[in-house]
């Protein structure tokens, strides 16, 4: 028998079991347990003659045998977790529980409960590489073992990820001289100096960098040689501070210093001062003796612990890169300040009211007549909001696809049962759009309307997903609240709001008499009742109060109607108007920026937000795209699409990577490029990663303008293109410390290069060319991280990994439209297709390319040619002679019609010259022209071909017939066919202008 897992998973006592056997035989992924195991003492009501077993003094039964359904609680074995050290497999439910399944490795981890310092300390890190800090497990690799410090004779230590982090990652500390401006009395009058405490006058003096890391203390505490104190492997250390003399090396910490001596040569206690009465559990290093420290004594207690440096250093271009961050994180803030805020208002003065807020109710203001009352959160109530109320506890959030980030939805949340009437028993309503809302969860409470509730009934929570400008319906969900027993259900789900051109699910498995039988998400189906219906079958009238602007979805328990407010009001009934929008002559949002009031339900430091149009951003549209002009080199070779990747270094956090995409028509040798969002570094791709670095910068701007021209020197290579045959072979964590030479040796004809997981580029920094590098997936998947609306296979591009605010479709060959929905597979060899991408705009026809220019001289033959041999036709089959037989009525009419074949296409080729050359915009024109002309080429050019097939059918019952061939009969006959051509090809051909669109 194998319990997994190994503790209990209901009500504190039920557990499942397994047997070998079933294990085994078993050839599902999931497996049903084998028994399920509880304590007879707290459960009855079974089937009292089953068979049972004893498993761990509990009471086992088969699933079948049990009242409860355990279907969701199967065994599946894909799922397990597996330990690396003792090679196990336990339940993820047991992994980061604080209590290691496991067992500890020679370094002291577990596997599950470690996951995320053994990814730190497996993780090859750039920032982290020849710090002075080991930060990696040791690696044995061609029998030497090797960390992130070893072999670092090519690494400068003192660049922009160590420099004035105020650690000593140079063990001279040349990468923390002239840091900081001096918070002490004493300053050194020279630069390449440390300030140190003298062993001989226990007071600051001035320490040559030379003098630093030579192997002799030259200052109190060893601080000249942190190697000493410095741990050798990864394990930091809390002491910093060495005894000068002491034979063993010790090291202590500096809540030791000033107390009783740890040194032989009691150096930890000669620079203090006796004077004072310090308690013996306290130190002079605590907080409350800050006031009363000298100097000295301060200094020693602030110096950094390596223990406080950080593990993981993220990508970064020195200490005044991100001016913008500031800004997002203290936005970041005061979301969480507002949220807490409401979390603690509610949490007060809860001696006399507990979880409630104290009111005094004044029944006579004249008399002084005052009565103390509590105000209880939907959790509780009771005078003092001492009982706890039956509820739901629902947490939400919401994800949109990339067609719907700019939307305004209205969600609303229904607490309902399953009865005839379908009581909603409350109800919660929620403005929800994804540019402010995407990492945001909801938290809300639903009551049942009686209390307590009716155990005879199941409830279920139902969400309607409405646009909120247009009221148009989008899906509904529903969540099913299983163990109708339980006084409170706590539940937490993530629902992704459903495409634009998401199908509303119609059936007929419900009886609805006013309303339609619609499918939730998840297959089950209700019905959706008509204005001033309700009940689940839509049988019951209500009178909606609801304002006239207004959407009426139903009626609560109470009698009240449930509206959705237009964006303008708010309210129970949307009667109230919310100005907000309105106010500052309809300024608030500028460059024609949309204004969205913030919901009145809702706590926010904003009371409006603004969708800004394409090219500008900010809280009120008001910051302008940076704009990137860039013209290329002409031994540069262009595809017909390009990525181009923005990275944005964030302080203290992971970088962050947009990409946008441009199309690159044939000869264009110059683009430009709009971007919304901080970044600081911008490269291009062509595909096949091929790269070519943009620009590079250490602060960014807003609404910058940058002009550039890409050079052949701008193209990063792979790293095997740079470094030799033998380090390319190297084990990676020995072949990353080869990363500097590249920009030290071949600057400045190298700008940037890649390997396999990192792009990189050379930087100057203090007098010399060095090498910074950022992960980078070059094999990622574009598909905006699973959220993709793109159609046919596009690769779709959003600006940002999290809470993007656009994003944009790169469609395959032959496919357009905003969703890459549309194709062009059938109009490959049309004359837009073959030569319209080819023509330049505002460029005269003599300097357009070669192609054009060819194909506008023998286009000019072909039009003159065809129109000659037309007229001269229609003069030959025109002669009375001629038309005879209807022989020759076919071929007068094939003349005509190929006169005006040839009008046509000189029409629709000049047309297309033209447009493409003058830029045309005049919508109305060009799609007049696109269907028209098309439209009576192809009528034409069939009618040519039936009509020439003609002529040869009545040639051959000519002499077929002979003498007995009847001319004024085939005359008569040929007038009728002509006439029946036309309206047959038509006809046929009806379809093209209906369904043909205007690229």
């Amino acid at each position: 028998m194998l319990p997994v897992p190994a503790g209990t998973m209901v009500f504190g006592h039920i557990f499942f079991i397994y047997t070998k056997e079933d294990l085994i035989k078993s050839n599902a992924r999931s497996i049903s347990p084998s028994y399920v195991c509880y304590n007879d003492q707290l459960c009855d009501k079974f089937y009292p003659n089953k068979s049972l077993i004893s498993f761990n003094n509990a009471t086992c039964r088969r699933p079948a045998d049990f009242p409860l359904q355990f279907k969701l609680f199967a065994f599946a074995r894909d799922d397990l977790f597996k330990c690396t050290t003792t090679n196990i497999c336990i339940s993820p439910a047991l992994v980061k529980d604080e209590w290691c399944q496991c067992g500890l490795d020679q370094y002291t981890f577990c596997d599950d409960e470690d996951l995320n310092d053994l990814y730190i300390r497996k993780h090859i890190s750039f920032g982290t590489i020849c710090d002075g800090f080991t930060e990696l497990i040791p690696v044995t690799i061609d029998g030497r073992s090797e960390t992130d410090e070893t072999e670092c004779e090519y690494w400068q230590c003192n660049n922009t990820y160590t420099r004035c982090d105020g650690f000593w990652n140079c063990f001279n500390g040349a990468d923390e001289v002239d840091c900081y401006s001096s918070s002490l009395s004493f300053n050194c009058p020279y630069q390449y100096y440390h300030i140190c405490v003298s062993p001989h006058t226990h007071q600051f003096m001035c320490l040559p960098l030379g003098k630093a890391h030579d192997d002799n203390i030259d200052c109190i505490g060893g601080t000249d040689e942190p190697k000493l104190c410095r741990s050798n492997d990864y394990r930091s250390s809390y002491k910093n501070f060495q005894c000068i003399n002491d034979t063993g090396k010790l090291c202590i910490k500096p809540e030791d210093l000033c107390y009783q001596s740890h040194c032989q040569d009691r150096t930890d206690i000669q620079f203090c001062d006796n004077t004072r009465d310090i308690p013996i559990h306290s130190t002079i290093c605590d907080e409350q003796y800050e006031s009363v420290r000298s100097e000295v004594e301060n200094f020693f207690c602030t110096r950094q612990l390596d223990a406080n440096k950080p593990t993981v250093i993220h990508f970064s271009l020195g200490k005044s890169t991100n001016s913008t961050n500031q800004i997002t994180q203290q936005h970041t803030n005061e979301m969480i300040l507002h949220s807490s805020t409401r979390q603690t208002a509610i949490q007060q003065h809860q001696q006399r009211c507990h979880r409630g807020l104290p009111l005094q109710i004044w029944l006579n203001i004249d008399k002084n007549l005052p009565i103390a009352a509590c105000l209880c959160p939907p959790s509780f109530y009771g005078n003092m909001c001492q009982y706890q109320n039956q509820r739901v506890s629902l947490t939400l959030r919401f994800q949109t696809f990339s067609d719907s980030r700019q939307t305004l939805f209205a969600l609303i949340i229904l607490l309902i049962d399953d009865s005839n009437e379908r009581i909603i028993h409350s109800y919660q309503q929620l403005t929800y759009i994804y540019i402010r809302d995407c990492q945001t969860k909801f938290n809300i409470y639903l009551l049942y309307s009686t209390r307590p509730k009716n155990l005879t009934k199941n409830y279920f929570i139902h969400i309607d997903i409405y646009e909120k400008i247009s009221f148009t319906y989008r899906r509904s969900f529903l969540i099913p609240l299983k163990y109708p027993f339980l006084p409170v259900h706590r539940i937490a789900v993530q629902l992704n709001i459903p495409r634009t051109n998401d199908r509303q699910e119609n059936c007929l498995d419900q009886p609805c008499i006013h309303g339609q039988c619609i499918r939730y998400l998840n297959d089950k189906s209700f019905c959706q009742c008509y204005h001033e219906w309700t009940g689940k079958y839509c049988t019951i009238p209500y009178r909606c109060t609801c304002s006239s602007d207004s959407l009426c979805i139903g009626i609560s328990s109470n009698n009240r109607s449930i509206c959705i407010c237009p964006r303008h009001k708010w309210g129970s009934q949307c009667l109230l108007h919310n100005t907000i929008c309105y106010s500052n002559q309809n300024a608030t949002c500028q460059n024609n920026g949309k204004c969205i009031p913030i919901d009145e339900n809702i706590i926010s430091y904003k009371s409006f937000i603004c969708i800004c149009p394409k090219g500008f951003s900010g809280e009120r549209c008001e910051i302008v795209d940076s704009k990137i002009i860039l013209s290329f080199h002409k031994d540069i070779i262009l595809p017909q699409i390009m990525f181009v990747h923005f990275i944005r270094a964030i302080d203290n956090g992971p970088h962050e990577n947009g990409s946008t995409f441009k199309t690159i028509l044939a000869d264009q040798k110059s683009v430009t490029i709009q971007w919304a969002h901080p970044f600081h570094v911008a490269f291009l791709d062509f595909f096949n990663n091929s790269y070519y670095l943009i620009i590079i910068q250490n602060k960014y701007n807003p609404s910058t303008r940058i002009i550039r021209t890409i050079t052949p020197l701008d193209h990063c290579k792979h790293i095997s293109e740079i470094l030799n045959e033998t380090i390319m072979k190297l084990h990676p964590l020995r072949r990353i410390k080869y990363y500097q030479l590249p920009c030290q040796k071949r600057s400045p004809l190298l700008s940037c290069f890649y390997d396999d997981n990192h792009f990189c580029f050379c930087n100057d920094y203090d007098h010399q060319r060095l090498t910074n590098c950022f992960e980078f997936n070059h094999g990622i998947e574009h598909n905006c991280f699973g959220q993709s609306n793109c159609e046919n296979d596009a690769h779709c591009l959003q600006d940002k990994a999290t809470c993007p605010q656009t994003s944009i479709c790169v469609c395959p060959k032959c496919f357009y439209g905003a969703r890459c929905q549309f194709t062009s597979n059938l109009f490959d060899l049309s004359l837009d297709a073959i030569l319209g991408y080819y023509i330049q705009p505002r460029i005269n026809i003599k300097h357009q390319p070669s192609i054009v220019q060819v194909s506008v001289a023998l286009t000019i033959i072909i039009i003159i040619a065809g129109i000659t041999d037309s007229v001269l036709s229609i003069i030959t089959f025109g002669n009375k002679e001629s038309r005879k037989t209807g022989c020759g009525l076919y071929l007068l009419t094939s003349s005509i019609i190929t006169l005006l074949i040839m009008v046509i296409f000189a029409l629709k080729f000049w047309i297309l010259i033209i447009a493409q050359i003058t830029y045309m915009t005049n919508q109305s024109f060009l799609k007049f022209q696109c269907i028209s002309i098309d439209f009576f080429l192809r009528i034409g050019l069939s009618m040519d071909q039936w009509l020439n097939a003609c002529v040869g059918i009545e040639r051959t019952i000519t002499i077929i017939k002979g003498t007995r061939f009847d001319k004024n009969k085939s005359k008569q006959i040929a007038k009728y066919i002509i006439l029946i051509l036309l309206v047959m090809t038509t006809s046929t051909t009806i379809h093209d202008p209906i369904h043909r669109r205007l690229l």
